[in-house]
């Protein structure tokens, strides 16, 4: 699932808004984040930037069309202005759920990490 599919502009399009794009690697999710509306205040990053991040890593690596089921984020020190990157991981995938994290990255700190448990919908 690509977080700028032209041809699922009704699913992606928040994902689109926020500036997210997915990496050369394929794999990867990134975001260049300096704009006002990633920003809560002194030069850091808004935990819903951060938890947006971290989720859509996980349904990318899920690798079925997905919607989140429940979301457990942590947050484990402020992400400072500048490129973030998002990596997800599959935990256990079945018929009607699945479980996949997102670990987000500002350069090499891990800033928050994202457990998510998503319903199938494909």
């Amino acid at each position: 699932m690509d977080p700028v599919d032209p041809d699922a502009r009704h699913v992606y399009d928040f994902n689109s808004a926020l500036g997210l794009r997915l990496g050369e690697d394929g794999e990867t999710v990134e975001l260049e984040a300096r704009a006002p509306e990633h920003q809560i205040g002194h030069g850091m990053v808004h935990l819903a930037v951060l938890t947006t991040m971290g989720e859509v890593a996980a349904a990318h690596a899920a690798q079925v069309a997905v919607v989140p089921s429940t979301l457990t984020a942590t947050f484990l020190r402020p992400a400072p202005l500048g490129p973030l990157r998002a990596r997800g991981k599959l935990l256990r995938r079945g018929r009607r759920l699945c479980t996949a994290e997102g670990e987000v990255y500002a350069g090499d700190a891990l800033v928050a990490k994202v457990l998510v448990t998503f319903a199938v919908v494909a």
